[in-house]
């Protein structure tokens, strides 16, 4: 059908010109520095496996009270890239299998508020949650040090810094990326298997171990590696922790600063080969568990049968009421922190927010909606969510359609392509655009000046902000609406055919509106993450710099006021605030209107 090859070249296309090329271009850019590229990685800044990398990892410094310091190793910013995603993936795993298996499997008063508080730190206040958990380990006034020495009377300070603080950082800010994965999977289990196990003789131990847990690997499996590229994607954590060196040297960092020296003029093929490092790392982590996932049959859940609950011991309850609850509480406290700053004086040398004041959150509101440049900001992440929703609907349609409806290499191929931007990190896209657009424009303009300076990304970065955007959120949409295709039989498609209707037909009076429940589903979580997104945001955004024409979202802004200080800080919250008032609303559509979960399932 016409209509099936269009849209399949439309998706390569799509994808090709606006994720293909550019990565190309970045390859093309180390090979043409290999020269320069050798000579940077050979230094222990990158990597560095010496008896020195590991001597300050964990010490007691001699004060009064002893300090017990906590920096994790420096094996230089490649390997201590890799350390901090695994360890943070490994942690998030192990907690989020805890925690969905609790609430998968067993019933108990207040499992609702359980799973609530563990999905609160989807709400994403960028820098803000942070910067509280920094001030939280403050080894001064810290909250950390004065429940121990103050409340508890230990006779003990902890510092938490480097790269153990970015590893805490991303722990809490990533468990619930694990937990819903985990969670879905737990759940489409056939309730019958363990009935199975249980008649055969086995408890719920072992059911757990010989059948549940292969079962639900692949969810596991998605975990991890989410976890994983999530981890090593963020830049606001060591960015928040730069003041220690060894936080600064990651790869995220590294590709986040050298690209504000390519904004400079200064030119590296380094840069490029470190981003193309972080592309690697992440997509070889994704292609993995996908090719993982797709080497067994396993067995779903029936959807007329409820998932098999156990009812828990008094020692189970005393774990999930001490362990599970505080869990996802101190999981929660960033977020909670960074609220508190919206309505606080202050929050410098006291271990808790001082003068928290409902007037204080009003004040501050207020302050954000007569700032000109501010309403800028949330005008610009509006149009920027709505413009890349509305890309990511029509060739979400086409690359769902294409690969839901045509068989062979091709469709495969394009499937597969179409899913590999929730692998590839922000910077590496950011790095990508700037670069390929930069060269294409400066070749342009003696043939057409006008032509060339609406493609410059330091003149309009728009354009490349709603593109990006569109490409690395293309995945959740395509998904959704993938789903609802393969519920649709061919049949009601070819009848329509057959009574003279071509495909476009089909597509416009049939595939749509039946699809319509998919498409505003995957649209709205698109928003919903464009709205967050931050590494597009504090790269592309800021190109255009701050003026009444910025071209600078909400969490560009957020990171430009946290780094002017102390008020700054509470700006950003309560930027942060906004943030979260959009995003809970797209949420609570997308749930109400819906009846559907909102989360980060692959």
């Amino acid at each position: 059908m016409s209509f099936i090859k269009w849209s399949t070249g439309f998706g390569y296309a799509f994808l090709g010109l606006f994720l293909v090329l550019p990565l190309a271009f970045i390859f093309w850019q180390v090979l043409a520095g290999i020269g320069e590229v050798y000579a940077s990685i050979s230094d222990p800044f990158y990597i560095n496996l010496s008896p020195e990398a590991f001597r300050d990892a964990v010490y007691v410094r001699p004060t009064d009270p002893p300090t017990l310091v906590i920096r994790g190793p420096d094996m230089g910013v490649i390997l201590n890239s890799l350390w901090t995603a695994l360890l943070v993936a490994t942690l998030d795993t192990a907690l989020g299998f805890v925690l969905a298996y609790v609430l998968a499997k067993y019933v108990f008063p207040g499992r609702t508020l359980l799973g609530l508080l563990a999905t609160i730190p989807l709400i994403v206040m960028p820098f803000a949650t942070a910067y509280v958990v920094r001030k939280i380990l403050d080894p001064r006034w810290g909250t950390l040090n004065w429940l121990l020495t103050e409340v508890l009377g230990v006779p003990l300070r902890v510092e938490i810094s480097g790269l153990a603080a970015v590893v805490l950082v991303q722990t809490l800010m990533f468990l619930p990326i694990a937990y819903l994965n985990i969670y879905a999977a737990l759940t489409k289990v056939d309730p019958t298997l363990e009935e199975v196990a249980n008649n055969l003789g086995a408890d719920e131990r072992r059911a757990v171990r010989d059948v549940v847990l292969p079962l639900s690997l692949p969810g596991i499996a998605a975990a991890f590696v989410l976890v994983f590229i999530f981890a090593i994607d963020d830049v606001a954590a060591p960015i928040i922790f730069q003041d220690d060196p060894v936080a600064r040297k990651l790869l995220s960092y590294q590709v986040y600063s050298k690209f504000l020296d390519q904004v400079r003029g200064q030119i590296s093929p380094t840069a490029a080969f470190l981003t193309l490092i972080l592309l690697s790392i992440s997509v070889v982590a994704f292609l993995a568990v996908r090719k993982y996932v797709g080497l067994r049959q396993y067995a779903m859940l029936i959807r007329q049968l409820r998932p098999k609950s156990y009812a828990p011991g008094p020692l189970g309850k005393a774990a999930i009421y001490l362990l599970a609850f505080p869990l996802v509480i101190i999981a929660a406290a960033p977020l909670l922190g960074a609220l508190s700053l919206v309505f606080a004086d202050r929050w410098t040398t006291s271990p808790l927010p001082e003068g928290v004041s409902v007037a204080n959150a009003v004040e501050r509101v207020a302050g954000v909606f007569q700032n000109p440049l501010f309403v800028k900001g949330i005008l610009n992440t509006v149009y920027y969510g709505v413009a890349a929703t509305l890309i990511m609907i029509a060739v979400g349609i086409a690359i769902a359609i294409a690969a839901a409806r045509s068989k062979g290499p091709a469709a495969d191929a394009l499937d597969a392509l179409a899913t590999m931007p929730i692998a590839i990190p922000g910077l590496v896209i950011a790095y990508a655009y700037f670069l390929t657009s930069l060269e294409f424009s400066s070749a342009l303009r003696p043939l057409d000046p006008q032509l060339a300076s609406l493609l410059d990304p330091l003149t309009h970065p728009e354009i490349y902000l709603i593109i990006g955007y569109s490409v690395r959120k293309l995945p959740f949409v395509v998904r959704s609406i993938y789903a609802g295709m393969q519920q649709i039989h061919k049949s009601m498609e070819e009848v329509a055919m057959n009574l003279g209707q071509g495909y476009f037909g089909v597509v416009r009076k049939i595939l749509v509106p039946l699809l319509k429940t998919n498409i505003l589903s995957g649209a709205l979580i698109g928003f919903v993450y464009v709205t967050s997104e931050v590494s597009l945001s504090i790269t592309l955004g800021v190109l255009k710099g701050v003026g009444q024409d910025t071209a600078m979202p909400i969490t560009a802004f957020m990171r430009e006021r946290f780094e002017s200080g102390l008020y700054g800080v509470q700006d950003a919250a309560t930027l942060g605030l906004v943030l979260v008032l959009i995003q809970v609303a797209a949420i609570a559509l997308t749930t109400r209107v819906l009846k559907t979960r909102y989360g980060f399932v692959l």
